[in-house]
């Protein structure tokens, strides 16, 4: 994002301010740039980033989302707009009426998922009511997945963002989702058997609910709804294999653990078994304690956790530690590898006596491992806001907001389209 930040503000006449705690990285981003100023900042002088802040036009905080709001308290009394794009926390909230008495925007989940996410689907939804439609149904995946010429592995994956996130993906809590007109709730320790196939130009993905759904039904407008539901989105497969790991506590973070030094990994699974599956082969003892089918463990078995010969390197931790640091080895994005982004939409509704069906996709390719679809789609979004912003015209709209409005889908979903994020629509009577 910065390069193009910085290309960008070429062309306006903009100059753009990197801050890193490491100065010696915010130097590399901005690569002595005419238009670019890159500066250490330390998380300990408060009053550094204060006047920093103060003397901008705009901030954009890329900082771990519990900073958000700080800097925001700041910007706020400074009135300077401030873009994020993290889900808007209880502390970021309560900067709401201060905000709007400052007539300062504060805009949040403007990236990927969330972000773009916000933007295709308050399209779609406002055409629907605004042709005098009704809402029944709304599903709505997104993943970080690796484009089909990178994909080298069975569990068609490849990390592109966070591997922390995905090996720990749930465990914050139940998915709560709308069923049919039945509110469902599904605990973390069940979550990868509630698959949903998704296809997306010609490719087939797993989608598996993902944490409160049912917040939607205020934030998106969507009282009617029946079925109402929000998830990520894995390659065929994946979900069933990964549902075993969390069977067997492979990928718990609650608790700290030693094995012995040069432990193998099919003595490490056997931590996780019952005293009275000891002596069976490992294959066998995991499928009978999982239930894990054959394809399943062929990709436990590519993985080398069958292999007596191979043994994780640190032998401390939490399960989820030990087996993150096999999988960044088993799904590394190589050099050349492109990873690639897919959205999915689905709005059911009835308009005019008729049952329809519209479909919006997006599936989009990143050009290497460097400049990634997934890091494109999280910083693109705020480019983009930050230049509406800076243009002049702005949104029109003040507080702590997330982009659920028409003034941001009018504005930023035209851009994102000439740059290259363009979702296909299909519509369809239902029988």
């Amino acid at each position: 994002m910065i390069a193009e930040a910085l290309k960008r503000a070429a062309d306006h006449g903009w100059h753009v301010l990197v801050g890193d705690v490491d100065g010696g990285l915010a130097a590399a981003k901005v690569g002595g740039h005419p238009n670019g100023t890159a500066f250490a900042l330390d998380p300990g002088d408060v009053g550094e980033r204060d006047r920093r802040i103060r003397e901008a036009d705009l901030v954009i905080s890329m900082v771990p989302a519990f900073l958000h709001a700080p800097i925001a308290q700041v910007a706020i009394e400074a009135g300077k707009p401030v873009i994020t794009p993290s889900y808007i926390s209880p502390e970021m909230q309560a900067l709401d009426g201060r905000a709007r008495e400052r007539d300062v925007l504060v805009l949040n989940e403007i990236g990927l998922d969330p972000g773009i996410d916000h933007l295709s689907a308050m399209k779609v939804l406002d055409e629907i009511r605004d042709a005098g439609g009704t809402v029944t149904a709304f599903e709505s995946y997104c993943g970080g997945l690796i484009a089909p010429d990178s994909d080298t592995n069975p569990w068609h994956y490849k990390f592109s963002w966070n591997p922390r996130n995905v090996v720990i993906a749930g465990q914050a809590g139940p998915a709560t989702f709308l069923d049919g007109g039945r509110e469902r709730m599904v605990p973390p320790h069940r979550l990868f058997d509630q698959v949903r196939a998704v296809e997306v130009a010609g490719h087939a993905f797993e989608g598996y609910p993902n944490r409160d759904s049912l917040a939607y039904r205020e934030l998106y407008g969507l009282k009617e709804a029946q079925t109402l539901v929000r998830g990520t989105l894995r390659g065929e497969g994946f979900c069933a294999a990964w549902q075993a790991f969390v069977t067997l506590g492979c990928v718990r973070d609650d608790v700290q653990m030693r094995w012995p030094a040069g432990v193998n990994w099919p003595t490490w699974l056997r931590t996780f078994l019952p005293a009275d599956l000891a002596d069976r082969d490992i294959r066998d003892a995991v499928a009978t304690c999982t239930g894990a089918s054959a394809a399943a463990l062929d990709r436990w078995a590519w993985l080398g956790l069958f292999d007596e010969s191979k043994g994780p390197t640190s032998v401390q931790g939490s399960p989820a530690d030990i087996l993150q640091e096999l999988l960044e080895q088993s799904w590394k994005l190589e050099p050349t590898d492109r990873d690639m982004i897919v959205m999915w939409h689905r709005f059911g509704y009835t308009l005019g006596g008729e049952r329809r069906e519209r479909i919006s996709s997006l599936r989009l390719e990143g050009r290497d491992s460097t400049f990634t679809a997934m890091s494109d789609t999280v910083g693109m979004p705020m480019l983009m806001a930050a230049e509406v912003i800076l243009e002049g015209g702005g949104f029109g709209r003040v507080g702590v907001e997330a982009p659920m409005h028409r003034a941001y889908y009018e504005r930023l979903l035209p851009r994102l389209e000439d740059w290259g994020v363009r979702f296909e629509e299909t519509d369809r009577v239902l029988p």
